[in-house]
Order: C-alpha cells, then structure tokens, then sequence
C-alpha cells in the first residue's frame, strides 16, 4: 500500500510518506563465489514531473543522491515547478526512510535550481545536501547563481538548517549548469566542492577540520587539438575522493564532437544538433590540497579512434591507500560505424584500474567484457564499487541485452573485486525489476563500508519513478 500526500501546487505526483514493499523474506536467494545476496527492500520513493531542462534526478550520477548513516538512510529528490519558465523550475526535497517507509522531511521553500542535489554524511548527527540556487527570478537560462551546502540534523530534517557558503580565490560568475562535484573526509571532517564554469575550468574550494575555507583555485581541463584547433576538454560528473588533504579526481571528457567530418554524418542521420561526446578519461589529484595544486592529467583510457563510448562510474580509495577506478567503454559508435568502421568489431566493457596514491598505474582488471557474436551480447549501463566491513569490495551493476536464443537480459548484477584486482564471483540481484540507472551511498560522500548496498535510482518500466532497493551482502 502506498499512502500518498499532495505537495500543493508544485507538481509532484507522488510524494510523502510511502510504506513501499514490505520486506521481502530476508531469504539468500542469489550466490557468487564466496558470498550471498539477498533482497532486504524493493520500494518506490517518489514520483515526478519531467522538468525538460536537460537535468534529471539521476543527472549528477558522479556524486550521490542516496546515504546511510547506521540504521538509517536518507535520499533527496528534484520537484518540478510547472509553472515556472527557464531551465531553473525545481527544487530539492529531501526523505528519511523508517520502518513504516519513507516520508518526505523537508523541501526547499524558496529557491529554484536546474539541477538535483547530492547528499553527505558529514558527522553521526548531520547529514550535507549540495544546492546551487539561481540568484535572479526574471532570468531563464544561464542564470548566476550561489552555490552552498546545508548542514541538517539528521533526525530532526524538518528543522532549520545551516548554510556551508565556500569562499573562492576566483567567482566567475557562476551558473545554473554546475556540473559540481562534492565529496568530503568524515573522519577528518573536511570537505571539497567543485564547481564548472562554462567549458573553460572548474573552481574549486577546500574546507579544513576548523571550518575554515582555508585554499582555493582553478582546475584547468586538459587540452587537444583536433583539425588545427585547440579544444579544452571539459570533465563532468566528476567522481571525486578526499582523504587526509589529498583529493582524487576523475571524469570524462564532454565535449561537442570535434571531428567535422563525423559531426556532418551524424547531423544527416539523426537531424539533431546536440552532439557531444565521451570518448576520452582523465584523472588526477593532489598531494596536499592546501598547497593549491594538482598533478598533470593523466589519460586513463581513449576511444577517439573508432569514436567509441566512455564513461567514469566511480572512484574509492582502498584503506592502504591505492586508487580504484571504474569506468564503462563502447568501443564504436553505431551512426558513424557503416561508413567509418565497416571492419571494426563492436564491444562492450566494464574496467577497473588500481593506481598507487601518486599516481602510478599498478593493474587493470576487465569485470565484464561482451563482443558482437557473443553468444550473451551485454552492454553495461551503472557500475559502481561497494565496500564491505570486512575489507571486500564489490562491483555492482546493470547490463542488457540478448540472449543466443533471442531472449532478452536485463539485469543488476554484483562481482567482487579479489585482492590480487582480478573480478571474482558474480551473482545476479534478486530484484523485480532492475534498476536501470542508479547510485549508491558511498564512502565519498561519507558513508562507511556496509554489508548493505543502498540503490536509489530508475527502475525498468517505471516512469517518472525513482526507487529504492536495499541488498544485503551475506
């Protein structure tokens, strides 16, 4: 049963409290090599209007919209104003889940943004919610904005909160495309926040354990040159890592298609202007982030020459120090392959790299690879990494596709990760229905390892639905 609450005049469908699915069973029904999995929750959260302004609830899948703190988790939402015209027409909410389900606890009452929020844990008593509200009403598109985190007491979300306003070496001005990233060190009770202006750098703004926004600068992309001319390569949905003053940063590039001729192709296949790509995968970092520097680029993987697909999923930092990265690869992309890449052969792969914390590339393991001809043809969508309690780490994941008898696959599945980074067992999550998009609550945004893999995000066949699933890993 789903007890519902109208939200007045804003728009949402469903909101409030909803009791969701009841648990079911608490049986393991699901094993890989060495572990179990079985099915705690299965639950819708919140129904919503498509906002149509190029940013979805599951928009800004670098950081998370989903933690947990002990018992309790904790999600915010994106409310469409209908009424209101420009790409700035939602708001924030934020939910709590108890045993009877969840209940929507507070919602921005004045602000209007373009993009969803990410949440944090920052102590055993506050959670954080990253908010980019625009400054001017009558403005529509690329409107300035203020960027802040709000501190909440976690128990008491409907109460005031307090407003964490980062201090910049350089504003530019910034706008309601953020492309922000955030994440913060718990233990050491610090926090980083990123923020794009245009497709030029990303400011950047450092907050130390005395609440001190102590260092600032500018994050400058990488740069390449494409038919002559020098082209920035912006990096967006960023996942980004804090721990001990160091910072991890890892995105792929988005950027308008830069070879003329397979712009124009493409252009005649599809009659659609928006074109950009990602095809590129950066990562870098700093030793010491008061020092204001990070380390040259580094270029973890390229599909430029086959036009292929990239995309970072997800970045954690082991407890010895090593860096784990996760990212997804198409190796063609199919409107240019007929007349480019007639010979190539199409593939699909999920990758994960360990780097040392300077920056040394010491393994690549692939957790999934799937060919054309495959007798199981997959292609992966969401990965991310779980870490366990005691010391395990785990991918999970959706991936599609067909079978050799012509059925369909659709399914969420989680691979441990050995401690040698080869991919270990895999099991299939028991779900009604997966999710085909969705993210976690992670270590980057404060959580600590758990035997509980908490998933919010948009599950096959329900639209304008974001769901909720907890999976237990026994």
């Amino acid at each position: 049963m789903i007890r519902r609450r109208n939200l007045l005049k804003f728009g949402l469908a469903t909101a409030g409290m909803l009791a969701g699915k009841k648990l079911l069973g608490r049986q393991a029904v699901n094993a890989g090599e060495g572990f179990g999995i079985r099915l705690e929750n299965e639950e819708d959260l919140y129904q919503y209007v498509p906002a149509n302004n190029g940013a979805g609830p599951m928009w800004g899948n670098g950081m998370s919209t989903v933690v947990r703190v002990g018992d309790d988790v904790y999600a915010c939402g994106l409310e469409t104003d209908p009424g209101i015209k420009g790409l700035s027409n939602c708001r924030w909410t934020l939910f709590r889940r108890f045993q009877s389900g969840w209940k929507l606890e507070a919602r921005d009452p004045v602000n209007l943004t373009r993009e969803p929020a990410s949440l944090a844990v920052w102590d055993k008593d506050r959670i954080l919610l990253t908010a980019n509200p625009k400054l001017a009403d009558s403005c529509t598109e690329y409107c300035l904005t203020h960027p802040e985190i709000l501190s909440f007491d976690r128990r008491n979300l409907h109460h005031s909160y307090e407003r964490f306003i980062p201090e910049w070496k350089t504003n530019p001005g910034f706008n309601d495309h953020s492309y922000r990233a955030f994440a913060v060190d718990r233990q050491g009770q610090e926090m980083i926040f990123f923020q794009n202006y245009m497709y030029h750098h990303a400011e950047w703004s450092f907050r130390d354990r005395h609440g001190r926004w102590v260092a600032s600068n500018a994050i400058k992309w990488p740069l390449e040159t494409y038919g002559g001319k020098e082209v920035p390569l912006r990096l967006c949905y960023s996942n980004v890592a804090l721990r001990n003053g160091k910072v991890f940063f890892f995105a792929t590039a988005d950027v308008v298609e830069p070879v003329e001729e397979w712009k124009a192709h493409k252009l005649a296949v599809s009659g659609s202007q928006w074109d950009y790509v990602f095809r590129r995968l950066f990562f870098c970092w700093s030793d010491d982030i008061t020092q204001g520097k990070f380390h040259p680029w580094i270029e973890i993987a390229n599909r430029d020459k086959t036009a292929g697909l990239i995309r970072n999923q997800d970045l954690w930092l082991s407890p010895d120090g090593s860096v784990y990265l996760l990212w997804t690869e198409k190796a063609i992309e199919e409107r240019l392959r007929e007349k480019f890449f007639p010979k190539e052969r199409q593939e699909w792969t999920i990758q994960c790299a360990i780097l040392t914390d300077d920056g040394k590339i010491r393994g690549k393991t692939t957790v999934l690879r799937s060919k054309e001809g495959d007798p199981d043809a997959l292609a992966p969508g969401t990965a991310r990494f779980h870490a366990t309690p005691d010391g395990r780490l785990f991918v999970a994941c959706y991936v599609s596709g067909q079978r050799a008898d012509g059925s369909r696959i659709s399914e969420n599945r989680i691979t441990e990760i050995n401690k040698d980074g080869s991919a270990g067992g895999s099991a299939v999550m028991p779900l009604k229905k997966p999710f085909t998009s969705f993210q976690t609550a992670n270590e980057r945004a404060g959580c600590e390892p758990s035997f509980l893999l908490d998933m919010l995000g948009t599950q096959e066949g329900k639209e304008n639905t974001i769901s909720y699933a907890g999976i237990r890993i026994v």
